[in-house]
């Protein structure tokens, strides 16, 4: 690797990384900030103290600010610095999030717009037929785990959107969704993690800043699939996907 090309490698990993090292800086300021603070005291402390045998104790406020200002010139600019790493830390997280909602949200239109047009030109039967056969892939590609027990009258279930399986009753589910909406209804608005924790799914830390609030409410598509194990399943897909942002107050 040539040293341009290592630069360059440099330079788009402190871009990449540009917030946690704007942060990472932003903590070891404050520190460094209050043991500067620390150091300016103690000195200013002498300095006041070595005028006192010619001055008294008559020394004014605005003479010992005076004597000791100089004192405080390292912390100052080390304060000043740290604050400038927070807020510039917070404006590229907070450009970076507008960016990849907007980017999800144009997703999520594209996907819908070429839906219509396939419902539009071969028929809802033959989108339907396609999008139970594309669920069928993507669960046959991440097949449930072993220790998965299917009790009573439950039935595997494979979230689309997390990738994961779990199992539970196909009217438990329904419920979940019914349940999902009253919630929005009633109180405006309800997280992906909500619904996880109704279906038996453990939250993530994505699905806890995602989800539905009265301009979308939450819709799933039930796919049914059969797995190479010979087992049946249904696939759920949102109809409206989760947004971040979603518990502001509009």
């Amino acid at each position: 690797m040539t040293a341009r090309e290592i630069l360059k490698a440099a330079e788009r990993f402190v871009v990449d990384n540009s917030p946690g090292i704007l942060t990472g800086f932003a903590v070891a300021g404050t520190v460094t900030t209050a043991i500067l603070t620390g150091k300016a005291a103690y000195s200013s402390a002498l300095v006041i103290e070595s005028y006192r045998p010619t001055h008294a104790d008559d020394l004014t406020t605005e003479q010992k600010v005076k004597m000791v200002w100089k004192e405080y010139i390292p912390p100052a600019v080390m304060l000043t610095t740290t604050v400038a790493a927070i807020i510039l830390a917070n404006q590229i997280g907070s450009r970076r999030a507008a960016a990849i909602t907007a980017a999800f949200k144009l997703s999520e239109k594209m996907s819908e717009e070429y839906r219509e047009k396939i419902v539009k030109t071969l028929g809802v039967k033959a989108e339907e037929k396609a999008r139970s056969e594309l669920a069928g892939e993507k669960a046959v590609k991440n097949p449930p785990p072993n220790s998965l027990i299917i009790a009573g009258s439950e039935v595997l279930f494979f979230d689309e959107l997390s990738g994961r399986w779990f199992t539970n009753e196909v009217e438990a589910v329904r419920k979940a969704v019914n349940d999902i909406n009253y919630q929005v209804n009633n109180y405006y608005s309800a997280s992906l993690s909500d619904f996880y924790e109704m279906i038996g799914l453990a939250k993530t830390v994505f699905s806890d800043e995602v989800g539905w609030n009265t301009d979308d409410l939450l819709e799933v598509r039930f796919s049914a699939t059969l797995l190479d194990s010979g087992k049946p399943a249904i696939s759920i897909a949102y109809n409206n996907n989760p947004i971040r942002g979603f518990d502001r107050c509009q």
